[in-house]
């Protein structure tokens, strides 16, 4: 493969449950945009109307330091014990199948908290090395991308709204914000640990802007919490094993589970679309 960006997506075929996953999920909201599967940019550029011409400088994006960062921190979110250990991939979400507790919030389970959110600081991480501009202009392009608006409802989706639901029905608006307020003392030292310093600068500069984008998603999604968990359940029968198995990338391998690359999926999908949007604006 050229570069990270379209090794990443080479990954993944469309019988896989990690892609079944994230099609069911954005099928079940209507405003979430058609999922299209691809395995190329050039798949990627034909999503977004682009010509083979802009395709091709954007493999040559692709192939850049700051697109393979952003790839490598979406490959950590699903595989790395760096942030927290026991808590990858989807843990957030399948926990749920297997009981947890009884109130699903924020302050009944700490560290699966504090898990998701730094899956938010990696989002916004990833936002201000694939996009050019300042911070209003990298989130405005982040949310008119397919796969910009994919990774933001599958966060607030499947990381927040429904493993902790109970803090999204009782709180009201400004639940991420409400998240990332009581977790900022770990966020800071737990990502700049695996990251470095100047990433978590880099992310939380992005975080100011994109949590008021990230509670409008939740506004919108929390209405179709309950029919989306019902079509989870019909693609994974056995759900309650998957979320045993959901606390390693091991565990996960040996089961011939696929789940735990959802964030690589998106990582790269975002990226691929980020590159052709870059290439279309130049």
């Amino acid at each position: 493969m050229s570069n990270k960006v379209e090794a990443g997506l080479a990954k993944f075929s469309e019988s896989d449950l990690s892609v079944k996953l994230c099609n069911t999920m954005f099928g079940v909201l209507p405003f979430a945009p058609e999922y299209k599967f691809y395995t190329s940019i050039d798949e990627a550029a034909s999503r977004m109307g682009a010509s083979p011409e802009v395709a091709a400088k954007a493999k040559e994006i692709a192939a850049t330091d700051d697109v393979g960062k952003a790839i490598w921190v979406a490959e950590t979110l699903d595989t790395s014990d760096k942030l927290i250990a026991g808590f990858a991939g989807v843990k957030n979400l399948f926990s749920i199948f297997s009981g947890g507790p009884r109130k699903r919030t924020f302050e009944a389970d700490q560290e699966q908290a504090t898990d998701a959110a730094l899956k938010g600081v990696g989002l916004a991480y990833m936002i201000y090395k694939l996009f050019p501009g300042d911070v209003t202009t990298k989130i405005t392009n982040f949310k008119n991308l397919p796969a910009g608006q994919e990774a933001a409802l599958f966060y607030v989706t499947g990381e927040v709204a429904l493993p902790f639901a109970d803090n999204v029905a009782e709180g009201g608006a400004g639940v991420i914000q409400k998240l990332m307020n009581s977790k900022q003392g770990d966020i800071a030292s737990k990502f700049s640990g695996f990251a470095g310093a100047d990433a978590i600068g880099q992310a939380t500069e992005v975080m100011g802007q994109l949590t008021g984008t990230l509670d409008q998603y939740v506004g919108q999604a929390k209405e179709y919490t309950t029919p989306m968990m019902d079509k989870i359940k019909g693609i994974l029968p056995a759900a309650s094993t998957v979320a045993n198995v959901a606390d390693s990338a091991t565990g996960a391998v040996a089961s011939g589970i696929d789940l735990l690359p959802v964030w690589s999926l998106l990582g790269s999908r975002l990226a691929a679309e980020a590159c052709v949007q870059q290439a279309m604006q130049q």
